[in-house]
């Protein structure tokens, strides 16, 4: 592996926001860091450890979006560790879960603590969707919804963060994810915090779950275009009652959202927001 990263920094007009988000799922599963709106433009970053990804991703945004800003970069190996190291700092997330990066994973801390390896997959916590998601699964848990023992379903696991807070909630399940290094860094994290005997992450999509399996709560932070692709999918798996909890929504996606979930027979969700993101929470 070369001792450089590649980094493109994207901007563009937030009505194209599904479109290329939607190619970087494809392309680049591990992630990009999401800088929000600036000057009337939504601004990304991706990073690559091989020339020909970056290569590849470029291609395929230009020729979809010819209109996007790019810009190239390159980026050492130990800066993308030591930028970690700076900017992951401790995330409180109601009154029940702090998330630590693993370096920290010894620090005296009151709340219980979610440790994280920060690596090239989505989910530490400082996103606005994992936030929001933490955040539903503590106020569940706390309304009593949410019960040790339950089962759920992480789809879209990244990094394993939610699934290990579901586990850490006492309940038991699976995470699953499209990228086999997400799959990775999520056992890592996994064996971090030690939930492995209540948590498994595999490489796979919602189509890979017998029919007839049922899970007390289905968690999906991905993007809105798959999600309504999946509602049929993620709908028939859902136990009744049951909760299902769903994010990587802009706020402006959420009704067409909530409309593909309603259709399949699910009563109207609860919204929350976080800047220009959507969570929604169905209870079936």
């Amino acid at each position: 592996m070369s001792n450089k990263l590649a980094r493109l920094s994207l901007s563009f007009a937030p009505e194209n926001d599904d479109l290329v988000t939607g190619l970087l799922y494809l392309h680049t599963p591990w992630g990009w860091e999401d800088e929000g709106l600036k000057d009337g433009l939504r601004r990304l970053t991706v990073h690559f450890d091989r020339p020909e990804q970056s290569a590849e991703t470029e291609a395929a945004l230009l020729s979809a979006c010819p209109e996007l800003r790019l810009e190239r970069a390159s980026v050492d190996n130990a800066d993308w560790t030591s930028a970690w190291k700076k900017y992951f700092t401790p995330i409180p997330i109601g009154s029940r879960f702090v998330v630590l990066p693993a370096w920290l994973k010894d620090e005296p801390c009151a709340a219980q603590p979610i440790l994280i390896e920060p690596k090239m997959a989505f989910g530490t916590g400082h996103h606005q969707t994992t936030a929001l998601c933490l955040e539903a699964l503590d106020r569940l848990a706390a309304e009593g919804v949410l019960k040790p023992g339950q089962s759920f379903l992480d789809l879209g696991t990244g990094s394993g963060i939610l699934g290990i807070a579901a586990a850490k909630l006492g309940m038991c399940g699976q995470g699953l994810d499209i990228d086999p290094v997400a799959i990775d860094n999520a056992h890592e994290n996994v064996a971090l915090n030690a939930v492995a005997n209540c948590f498994e992450p595999a490489t796979g999509s919602i189509a890979d779950i017998p029919g007839d399996r049922r899970f007390d709560c289905i968690l999906a932070n991905i993007l809105a275009n798959p999600l309504v692709d999946m509602a049929e999918d993620i709908c028939a798996r859902l136990a009744r009652p049951g909760v299902l909890i769903l994010s990587g929504i802009l706020r402006e996606q959420a009704q067409r959202v909530v409309n593909a979930y309603v259709s399949q027979g699910l009563s109207a969700p609860q919204i929350s927001h976080s800047g220009e993101w959507a969570l929604l929470v169905f209870r079936a």
